[in-house]
């Protein structure tokens, strides 16, 4: 559990967003969906707040270690 902590702690929120983004972009476009930049927004947004969850959880987790 350690590991994941630390490996939630390392990693650039940014980049992981902005990959996210794009890997839904092209999954929405692909599959032909009509509103592909709402439901690509969406599932992006939905990724984010639980990678910033997943940020805090880890943070607080960090700071509490002793």
């Amino acid at each position: 559990m350690d590991g994941l902590v630390a490996f939630v702690n390392r990693m650039n929120l940014l980049l992981w967003i902005a990959v996210i983004a794009l890997a839904h972009l092209l999954l929405y476009l692909f599959l032909g969906t009509d509103h592909w930049l709402f439901a690509t927004v969406a599932a992006t947004a939905v990724y984010a707040i639980v990678l910033l969850s997943l940020k805090s959880l880890a943070r607080n987790k960090d700071r509490s270690a002793p």
